[in-house]
């Protein structure tokens, strides 16, 4: 009695010890997490958030264990192995039931059906998680009282008469469950339709009758054990198959909720069908009819996995008991391995999507992102950065490996030998290597200008005789956009020497024209100051790298004086920049009174003598000086023309 007594003062101890961890740690440092709202997250934040919930009562259970068992073996003095047989019995029985409690409370939520994973209501959730409490409990309970049984020397046929028993009180209250919640769990199940679909037939027929089946499938079960605890081979091979047989339901709702979402990822990420659709405008008849053929298609595909998940699980219990069907137990070994490998594919190509995703997101622009697209003369979007151009193909790269490596690894559960398939793949990679020599310069030489960061997307490029923007990179071309609309594939061995004019500044110089008499200092400072009010302006004045300003007068023609204007900006925003200082130049001349050269022709008549100089009609002088002025203006034409359709061959000149 005193022995027992010590026991409960030393897990009362280590209770004590978690009490104070929890007052003085959580109390302080833990900040209770606020409710998610129903319906506002996804499943992986719920449960994420469920595990922010339940990380208090997992530390405590730790300081619990560990304060509970130092307690003991420092202050226990009584040399009794059966005392210190007991304590740890009890201590890992009552660590083992709260470690149930915990995941339990992870799963279904009872408190709160924000964090809850597994749809379904409160009332149901608060009773699952109870029942699964306490029936492991009940378990663990008994196992470790055949433990200690068996320790302190009782005969193994007393032991298994003892296991036989408990397994018959855990069944017929099992049984008595059923019958007690038959109503309830009906109502869930019909209520459980996906989609707001209305049940089939064989859903409420299930319904109605799912009571016999479970009171049969534990009838069998007891049977089951009752020839286990009777063979002795049945018994040494299948230790745990009365616990995974008897937990199949959880166990199943867990497998049953992963190829659910196996289903719907894969579907989505195929976009065959997608659960929520971000509309912002109402979509068209033949698109609700496409949606709702997508939807149709979902079911059957979800209904047809689910089918065979059960009978994946109907032949693993079996297999737990010795039971062989031939074909169908190998078939489903290999199922259960597919849900497991493609589970974790998934969830890898999911984290990994969508962290390039959100890099991806991060590196376009701000006002690409509020749907105002800046002007640019060059027809290209605005440029992005390195990441925008490197994690696509990365993720196509990844995407790619990870498909190969998951179809391999099924072949080879399924039991074929991968091996010579992979020494097939080498010897056609090497023959597709020396037959498409072409196709591997290409993606070198890409792979390469991706390397040495040449060009990105929504950069403007000249490479050979082609220009234009960047709109797209995959491992053999690059498309360029040309800035008046036409889309050119390039393949990367054939760019040759590359023209980014994208990195650095775009130098801008542009001619006006005045007459002699115009004031060249005055004009020099009217660009002056025009420069430093256009570095002001909110819209364009941080894209100056150098601002306007005059560089004198650059030539004297025939009739005009012509002084050259210069500035320096960020690549694609000159065109504007040019735009706004024509007319700020053109506004603030006008001002001070000086006005651009007209274009003129001056012609002087000769003199035809003092005597028929008298006689001569000054109209006849004006048309003769007319018409010489003509003359001059058309051999100037011919000349420009001339020199225009020499340079026709040429491309054009992006700089406008």
């Amino acid at each position: 009695m005193a022995n027992s007594f010590w026991i409960l003062f030393f897990i009362g101890a280590g209770y004590l010890v978690e009490v104070l961890f929890r007052r003085i740690f959580l109390a302080k440092y833990f900040i209770k997490m606020p409710p998610l709202g129903i319906g506002n997250r996804g499943n992986w934040e719920k449960f994420s958030g469920s595990i922010a919930q339940v990380l208090p009562d997992f530390i405590g259970l730790i300081f619990f264990f560990a304060g509970a068992y130092f307690a003991f073996t420092l202050f226990f003095w009584v040399d009794s192995p059966w005392v210190e047989l007991v304590f740890m019995a009890v201590i890992i029985a009552v660590t083992c039931i709260r470690v149930i409690q915990i995941i339990s409370k992870l799963v279904f939520s009872p408190a709160s059906g924000d964090f809850r994973v597994i749809p379904m209501g409160d009332r149901s959730a608060f009773t699952s998680h109870r029942l699964l409490v306490w029936a492991s409990g009940y378990i663990i309970a008994a196992l470790m009282l055949a433990v200690v049984a068996r320790r302190l020397g009782a005969e193994l046929e007393t032991v298994r008469l003892l296991q036989l028993l408990i397994a018959t009180l855990l069944l017929v209250v099992t049984g008595a469950g059923v019958l007690k919640y038959r109503k309830q769990v009906q109502d869930h199940l019909i209520a459980g339709a996906m989609d707001d679909q209305s049940p089939s037939w064989g859903r409420t027929q299930f319904a109605k009758i799912w009571h016999i089946l479970a009171l049969l499938y534990l009838a069998i079960l007891w049977f089951l054990t009752l020839s286990g605890l009777a063979d002795p081979e049945i018994q040494g091979k299948g230790g745990g198959a009365f616990l995974l047989s008897f937990f199949v339901v959880p166990i199943w709702m867990v497998a049953d909720q992963l190829i659910q979402w196996v289903v719907g990822y894969a579907m989505s990420t195929l976009r065959l069908h997608q659960h929520d659709y971000d509309d912002q405008v109402e979509p068209s008849e033949e698109t609700l009819e496409q949606r709702e053929k997508g939807r149709a298609f979902f079911l059957k595909v979800n209904s047809f996995a689910r089918i065979v998940v059960i009978g994946a699980f109907v032949v693993w219990v079996a297999n737990l008991w010795e039971i062989r069907i031939p074909f169908f137990s190998e078939l489903a070994a290999f199922m259960l391995d597919s849900i497991i490998i493609l589970t974790v594919a998934l969830v890898f190509w999911q984290f990994i999507n969508s962290w390039i995703e959100r890099k991806i997101q991060e590196s376009i622009p701000e006002g690409e992102e509020d749907g105002e697209e800046a002007e640019d003369e060059w027809g290209g979007a605005a440029t992005r950065g390195r990441a925008y151009t490197l994690l696509p193909m990365l993720r196509k790269f990844v995407g790619s490996v990870l498909l190969v490596m998951v179809t391999m690894i099924l072949l080879s559960s399924l039991g074929v030998d991968i091996g010579p398939l992979l020494a097939g793949a080498g010897v056609i990679g090497l023959a597709i290597g020396f037959g498409a020599q072409k196709l591997v310069a290409d993606v070198f030489s890409g792979f390469f200008y991706l390397l040495d960061d040449a060009f990105r997307v929504g950069e403007y490029l000249n490479a050979g005789t082609v220009s234009g923007t960047v709109e797209t990179i995959t491992l053999r071309n690059v498309m360029l956009r040309h800035h008046r609309g036409m889309l050119q594939i390039i393949p990367h061995s054939e760019l040759g020497a590359i023209t980014n004019f994208m990195r650095g500044g775009i130098v801008v110089k542009f001619n006006l024209d005045f007459p002699y008499d115009a004031p060249i200092d005055k004009i020099r400072k009217v660009i002056k100051k025009v420069g430093q009010k256009m570095l002001e302006n909110e819209e364009y004045g941080k894209d100056f790298i150098r601002p306007v300003k005059s560089q004198g007068v650059r030539e004297i023609a025939n009739s005009v004086m012509t002084i050259r204007v210069k500035f320096t900006a960020q690549p694609g925003t000159h065109f504007v920049i040019r735009r706004e200082a024509y007319r700020l130049i053109t506004e603030a001349l006008s001002e001070q009174g000086i006005h651009y050269a007209h274009r003129k022709v001056i012609v002087d008549v000769a003199d035809l003598g003092e005597g028929e100089g008298e006689k001569q009609d000054p109209e006849v002088k004006k048309q003769l000086a007319g018409a010489a002025a003509m003359r001059t203006i058309e051999e100037e034409e011919q000349a420009a023309a001339a020199a225009a359709a020499g340079k026709a061959g040429s491309k054009d000149d992006p700089m406008g």
